[in-house]
């Protein structure tokens, strides 16, 4: 299947969406910070990246921002359950990051089923830019 690499700061949460990525035959690995998944995802090949929004280290912003500008081809699954410390508080992060590269977004929490299917989308890019929830 596909190579995907999740990067978001909640360990638990990281551990849940691999497994579930890893029962639908994907290989996965994963980063707890933004500098942390922007090093792995320079010095390796990915098909699929899911990352968070609010991070310590390098907010999902700034690491959608570089992944994009390395390799524009990258399928990006933005999610983000809180507000970004670098954007007003009027402002939806998830538009945002659509905006700035991010091909399909999920606001947190969503069940693990509706990740599967959204990296799924993103890898044949059937669907247009979509955010969901």
């Amino acid at each position: 299947m596909a190579r995907v690499l999740v990067v978001d700061d909640d360990e638990l949460f990281v551990k849940l969406m691999c497994h579930s990525l890893k029962q639908k035959g994907h290989t996965v690995e994963f980063a707890l910070n933004g500098q942390q998944g922007w090093k792995i995802f320079r010095d390796s090949q990915f098909d699929v990246v899911v990352c968070d929004i609010v991070m310590p280290e390098q907010e999902g912003i700034e690491t959608i921002k570089r992944m994009r500008q390395h390799n524009a081809d990258v399928g990006i699954v933005a999610i983000s359950g809180g507000l970004s410390r670098s954007l007003p508080s009027n402002l939806d992060v998830l538009d945002i990051v659509l905006k700035l590269g991010a091909n399909a977004a999920l606001k947190k929490p969503f069940p693990l089923s509706e990740l599967a299917a959204c990296v799924e989308r993103v890898l044949t890019r059937n669907q247009p830019q979509a955010q969901v929830g």
